[in-house]
């Protein structure tokens, strides 16, 4: 995998239908040293505009970012960032994954790049996040999908990674990461939205 476009077709359409798929929560090893990891996580009492603007306006230094987990240790946008949206934009962080302290730069891209945004209001799909993860050197960490589909209680997020040049070990890391983050947001972000925005 090299980029966002390398993203399987199938994992395309398959994130943004009704319903869920076989794997929500785990990974697999797709052979050559790329795994897929997958995440869930309910987010009751928000939806999409929360999130989007979490990631789009709420975060924008490190103070903001330690906010969401004690292995986030530093944080900026790029001089690209945009009022409003991750979209175009890369932020800049080192954080813990799996006791290892990563040096990594998360460039965001417009999901329309991969995706029929057209389908997504007939799906309850309220946000998707598209992003390549890399290090210092510019050699891709990861790749991956932050999908919400707002629902009755609240909304949900899916998640999937793609790792190159890795191993079991850190796709269980990205996932225990992943959960500790997401499950923190979730349980914070409303109150938050509704304290900095009315």
């Amino acid at each position: 995998m090299d980029s966002r476009f390398d993203i399987p077709q199938d994992i395309r359409d398959s994130v943004i239908a009704p319903g869920y798929t076989d794997l929500e929560i785990g990974y697999r090893d797709l052979g050559d040293g790329l795994y897929y990891a997958c995440t869930y996580t309910r987010f009751p009492y928000a939806n999409g505009e929360m999130v989007k603007w979490w990631f789009g306006s709420w975060l924008h230094d490190t103070a903001s970012y330690r906010l969401w987990s004690k292995d986030h240790q530093s944080f900026h946008w790029d001089e690209r960032k945009r009022p409003g949206t991750p979209v175009g934009a890369t932020h800049i962080s080192s954080e813990y994954i799996g006791g290892e302290l990563i040096e990594m730069a998360i460039e965001f891209f417009d999901p329309a790049d991969l995706f029929d945004i057209s389908q997504f209001p007939k799906n309850s799909i309220s946000l998707v996040l598209v992003a390549e993860n890399r290090d210092p050197e510019g050699s891709l960490l990861m790749t991956f999908l932050h999908v919400i589909r707002d629902t009755f209680y609240g909304c949900e997020m899916r998640n999937r990674f793609w790792l190159p040049g890795s191993d079991g070990q850190k796709a269980k890391d990205i996932i225990a990461h992943n959960q500790g983050e997401m499950g923190s947001l979730a349980e914070f972000l409303p109150s938050l939205y509704l304290r900095e925005t009315q």
